[in-house]
């Protein structure tokens, strides 16, 4: 009989594989043109099903972080500062990868022309590094305030100095896709040669951390439901009831919060975060009763959920690799997309079977990984 320590971490793990799988599913289409809708992110406001998937991810971590020994231990902060280093460099390299590998494949792209574009494309911000920033100031506040309750409204405290935050800058139209908060911190700390996309703003900016850091936060009170001891419910329930009440409980916060604010990812609003917690929370409760013929069937999650971080660099890298390797006239990624998927009468099923292809590749390395043993963290 399987434990209820494995259980939970099972599910956790699942959970945190079911939003890896979902961000590859986005992230490794050959062709947004040809792309099903919701494996495109929201331009502005509203929520596909990409949309949960980065947040997802945050919300796991603060998760997990309650079933780390490492912040009981002493040297806690050092081991932190070390991670979100290592974190913060690799986003770094992933950003610039681009620039640098034509140098390999290109012989008209000299050094000289890549130090050249590095200075003028860096980009210091992006999705790891934001998960540097959230987990090392995440890590602290943790060790700081140990109590569900006070966790839960440090987390409410963030939201709102957010939603007040845009509307103080711009009462008229606080959230403008030309005009708000967030665009005037990142034009004046960034500018728009250092963003991405060299957008007005950065969806991975300085302004949207405060509300990710309220969806670690949002995790961290949800992951301490699943253990003995205070929890931020006054409910005598089983920790999946519990869980449930809890999702829908924000799902409700978060709509009723949509009136003021709108939802959306690029600037990772306050109803943004609330409904993505609710979500994963939901399914946690439903990942907790579930038994273990159902985890059984998702046991490609649960590998998946295992090495989400070096199953995202591959990918990410891989794609970046074969973007710049040329093929008779074009990248090798859209070649083999072209020569063996693509067909113009179903050109949306055949481009997602194409991310299937890649998919399928990343859950048999995982799979391998998780039979071997090799957990490599990051």
């Amino acid at each position: 009989m399987t434990s209820m320590t494995t259980k939970r971490f099972t599910s956790v793990d699942i959970l945190r594989g079911l939003a890896i799988t979902i961000m590859i599913l986005g992230n490794l289409s050959p062709d947004g043109s040809v792309t099903y809708p919701q494996l495109l992110h929201k331009e502005w406001e509203g929520i596909n099903l990409i949309d949960l998937a980065f947040p997802s991810f945050v919300f796991i971590m603060g998760l997990s972080m309650v079933f780390s020994r490492s912040f009981l231990r002493d040297g806690w902060f050092k081991k932190v500062l070390k991670r979100s280093t290592i974190l913060f460099i690799l986003g770094l390299i992933l950003n610039h990868l681009a620039i640098v590998l034509p140098v390999l494949f290109n012989s008209d792209y000299t050094l000289s022309q890549c130090y050249t574009e590095l200075v003028a494309n860096f980009r210091p911000l992006g999705v790891l590094q934001r998960l540097a920033l959230v987990y090392l100031i995440g890590s602290i506040i943790y060790r700081m305030i140990p109590y569900p309750l006070l966790l839960g409204i440090t987390a409410f405290v963030f939201l709102g100095f957010s939603t007040l935050a845009y509307h103080f800058y711009n009462w008229i139209t606080p959230y403008g896709m030309e005009n708000n908060i967030s665009i005037y911190i990142d034009q004046l700390t960034l500018g728009t040669a250092h963003t991405y996309c060299h957008g007005p703003f950065d969806p991975e900016g300085l302004f949207g951390t405060i509300n990710a850091l309220a969806t670690l936060l949002l995790g961290i009170v949800t992951g301490n439901e699943l253990k003995p001891g205070p929890s931020f419910s006054f409910i005598n329930a089983s920790p999946s009831k519990k869980l449930f009440r809890w999702g829908i409980t924000l799902l409700i916060i978060g709509g009723l919060w949509s009136y003021l604010e709108i939802i959306s990812k690029p600037l990772w609003t306050a109803p943004y975060v609330m409904i993505v917690a609710g979500i994963n929370i939901i399914l946690l409760s439903f990942l907790e009763k579930s038994g273990d013929f159902t985890k059984m069937l998702l046991h490609p999650l649960k590998a998946m959920g295992q090495n989400p971080l070096f199953i995202y660099l591959l990918t990410e890298i891989g794609v970046i690799v074969m973007y710049s390797i040329p093929h008779k006239g074009e990248p090798i990624y859209l070649w083999l997309y072209h020569t063996y998927f693509f067909n113009a009468a179903n050109p949306f099923v055949t481009t997602f079977l194409y991310t299937l292809f890649w998919l399928g590749i990343c859950i048999i390395i995982a799979a391998v990984m998780q039979a071997k043993n090799w957990i490599i963290k990051l």
